[in-house]
This record gives structure tokens, sequence and C-alpha cells, in this order.
């Protein structure tokens, strides 16, 4: 396993003043552990700061979408708590550093995104207002706070692939009022959120998780690593009596060899859109995802010890003996997870969904549904899965996915299964934006109550790879997942 994190960076070495531009050098990457003791998705690296009044550090505020990690905004950090009455979405001028070329989110031996000679890009300022924490506002209004967030535009196709690097740069262009009074004047000084251990980066709905957990067995001496999701409820007084859903997202092989357990949450949505705050509020669970040394399951149909691993950690789970929570923390120091075992989830995309639809045919006991993005298994190898509830999505320009799921349906049906196959092929301009399905909704929701234990979608001119970008974004397909329950 690689202990090398994708979040090197690189460190400007130009001004900003009226156009934006700026040099770099790559400078040796560095993991940075998070406030829990585990290591964080984003890094919040020791840096400068300003010793005296004004600017005291700059952070990246991004989220993961379908595309990959994109930068929604950036977080100007003040020693005082900042007037909002005084500032104007031309305040400050914004830059974000492009990708490197040849860098696309989740693909094996990608290159570092952080390690471009690019000058970085502006960008305008969409929303501006303070914040009490370096986090992006929903309602974009201000609260008392030390910190100016500058809000990008976010493009409502979050489908889209990713450009961004996860460096950012900003200059005061006008003055800055402290509610103490305090004028920060402007100032040409480039400021950027790169230190010397990694970019000062917050990701929202990722940084809550715990990475770099292991489950072991000491007598078969094997392992695996994986990264956790706890609920808030959770890591209040009392969470451990409550029994939570789990669920187990897989993501595919391009997270897998040099990996790391950041890039299973960062570089797809597959496991961290089940932690968004907006996810949770309604469907609050436990999140899980492996991150695998090599590919776990081939086309071939052949796979590594890993799948069975990943089942036995779901089984340690089940029988309460999850609790690896930071003992250094009082909000889950000695507790015990407690898991629902009718309520247990398998979801996954290309090698994680072939991972899915295997572990649910061999142990149709654990789980409750499988949302199945883009994955296809030999119908003699998963005939079991007649009698299991199944979503199955793919896209008709996928020529694995689509015909060999085609291929199981009368194997299925043969064993006893009911099969909703509509001959409908979807439209997937109506996923986005996604406050706006209602068209897909009905749609969807149609043939969900047709009454078929395994349902099995298309969407017209999908390939494999944009079948992961969009598909996990159909909320009626999350919300018939937790409606299923086992028994």
């Amino acid at each position: 396993m690689s202990d090398v994190s994708r979040r090197g960076f690189v460190t400007a070495g130009a001004a900003l003043a009226g156009a934006l531009s700026a040099g770099g050098f790559g400078t040796p990457p560095a993991r940075a552990a998070d406030r829990n003791g585990f290591m964080a998705a984003s890094n919040r690296p020791d840096r400068p700061r300003s010793m005296g009044p004004g600017i005291q550090a700059v952070h990246a505020l991004c989220e993961v979408t379908g595309g990959g990690e994109k930068v929604y905004g950036i977080a100007v950090e003040y020693d005082a708590e900042v007037d909002p009455a005084g500032l104007a979405l031309d305040s400050f001028a914004a830059g974000v550093f492009p990708a490197a070329p040849g860098f696309f989110p989740g693909m094996p031996q990608e290159p570092d995104k952080n390690a471009t000679a690019d000058a970085a890009k502006p960008r305008p300022v969409a929303a501006i207002y303070t914040a009490g924490e370096a986090a992006l506002r929903a309602d974009r209004k201000s609260v008392p706070g030390p910190f100016v967030i500058a809000e990008f535009a976010h493009d409502p196709d979050l489908s889209l692939p990713t450009t961004d690097s996860d460096k950012v740069t900003i200059v005061q262009n006008k003055p800055v009022r402290a509610r103490n009074g305090a004028i920060y004047a402007p100032s040409p000084r480039l400021w950027t959120n790169a230190g010397r251990r990694g970019n000062s980066v917050v990701i929202r709905g990722v940084d809550a998780w715990e990475q770099s957990h292991w489950w072991w067995d000491d007598a078969r001496a094997t392992w695996l690593e994986y990264s956790i999701y706890l609920p808030k409820s959770f890591l209040k007084p009392g969470g451990e009596a409550r029994a939570y859903p789990l669920v187990l997202a897989i993501t595919h092989s391009g997270t897998s060899y040099d990996g790391t357990c950041a890039q299973t949450l960062t570089e797809q949505c597959i496991a961290s859109i089940w932690s968004l705050p907006e996810e949770q509020a309604e469907r609050e669970c436990v999140v899980v995802t492996p991150r695998y040394e090599r590919t776990t399951m081939n086309d071939y149909w052949e796979h590594t010890h890993d799948v069975e691993n990943t089942h036995r950690l779901v089984q340690s789970l089940l029988a309460g003996e999850w609790n690896h929570g930071n003992p250094n923390l009082a909000d889950r120091r000695d507790k015990v997870l407690r898991i629902d075992p009718a309520r247990v989830y398998c979801t996954g995309w290309s090698m994680g969904a072939m991972t899915s639809l295997w572990l649910m045919a061999k142990h149709p006991e654990t789980f409750a549904a499988g949302l199945i993005i883009a994955g296809q298994q030999r119908p003699a190898d998963v005939a079991t899965l007649a009698h299991q509830k199944l979503l199955i999505i793919t896209g008709t320009d996928d020529d694995k996915a689509t015909p060999w799921n085609e291929k199981c349906v009368p194997v299925w049906e043969a064993g006893g299964a009911k099969v909703t196959r509509p001959a409908e092929r979807l439209d997937p301009a109506l996923i986005f934006p996604v406050d706006r399905q209602q068209a897909l909704t009905t749609k969807v929701d149609g043939y969900l109550a047709q009454g078929g234990n395994i349902t099995f979608l298309t969407f017209q001119e999908v390939d494999h790879m944009a079948s992961a970008r969009k598909f996990f974004y159909i909320g009626a397909a999350r919300k018939w997942l937790f409606r299923q329950a086992r028994g």
C-alpha cells in the first residue's frame, strides 16, 4: 500500500494584481491527521499564519461531486469577527489552480492533480458572507464570525468532470471592516491555502469520516483497510443505544493500487454522497467503504480474498464488535456501534457493483437490498439473487453491464424472481439539476411500484464512465433503498 497522499501541493511564486497569475513548483506530498486522530480526506496542515491583524489563513472549500472534487469557494480567515455590511462581490479576487494535465478523478495511476505549473485561473465570486467556521452556508447569509466566505457558482450538472486542483489564491481588493471597528486595508499580497504539509482544504460531507481503520483476522493473517462515517446522533450521549442502518459502499478499481482512503471518498461520490448533511438528515446511517490494494473482481469473474474479507467486516459490525472510536475523544470513547440487522444495504459502481452482486448472492441472509450501478456478473454465479431486492441501473452505451444483466434476467425469473425490466430508456437529462427531478421520480417510482423484487432500468446514451457520475444522484433510487428491510 502506498503511503503517499494525492494531496501534494505546489507553492505559489508570483503575485496576483489585476490579472491573476501565479507559478509553482512541486513539493513532497504528505498526509495530515485530522482532529479525530485519523487520516483526513481534507488537509488542515500546519501553514504560515499571520502574526498581525487582518488575514490569518485561507482555506479551499470543496465538495465531492459525480465528476470528482470541485472547489466551491474560499474561506478567508481574519483575526476578528468581520462586519458583513461592507463586503461586496469584488472585495476579493479569487483564483483556482487547474488540475494537472492528464488528471481524471478515479483513474488508475493518475497524476497528482496539484502537480501543475499552470497559472491559477480567475474564479468569479457569486456570493460573499461571513461565517463562524470555514464552511459554505446553504442560505448564503452572514452569521457572526471571523471567516469571509467567497462562494463560487455551482454548475447544476454535478456529473461534469472536475478541472480543479485543490489549491486556491485570493487577494483582498477592498477594505474589510471588523465588528470591533478595525479596518483592514486592501493589499496586493497574494494569499494561498498552500502550506508546508499540504493544502488547507475543507470538503463538505467528507471531513466527518474516520479513515484508515483496519479490520483484521489474526487467525487468517489477513486485514482490510476501510473508512467509516458515524452518524451525528451516535456521537451524542446515548447514541450507542440506537441501532443504525448500514450502507456498504464499494468503489471502483481506479481507487485501488496506489490509492488512499481519501481517494475512495473524494474522487467519486459513490460513498460520500451518503454522508452529505442533507442526505443524513433524511436517511441517517452508518456508511463504510473499503480501500482495496488491488482489483477485487475482474472481467474473468475472478476475485481476491478481499471480497470475503469485506463480508467479514460487515459481520463484525453486525456482531457489535466495532468499538474502535477514537479513545481520545469523549463523544466516541468506548462506544460500541450497533447496526440494525434488517437494514444492511450494498451499493457500488463498476468493480464495486460486481462485488456487491457477488456478496449479495453468496450471503443473502446479510443484505436487505442493493443499489447496483453499472455492474455485471456471470448469470450462474448470481442465480440466488432471484430472492433478493435489487435496483440495477445501467446505460445503453455500457457494452458490459447492460448486456450481462440482460442475460441474468431469465435466470432470475426461472428462479422465482419478479423482474421489472421496462422497454423505455430513460432520459439522463432528467437527473440534473437534482432539485428538479419530479419527472424522473415519477417514472422511477412508477416502475418500482410494479412489485418486482428486481428492477432493471437503463438510461439512453450513457456509457460506463458516465454512469458513476450521474446515477447516484437519482433521489428515487436512494429513497427506494432505505425503504427496504429484511424479514
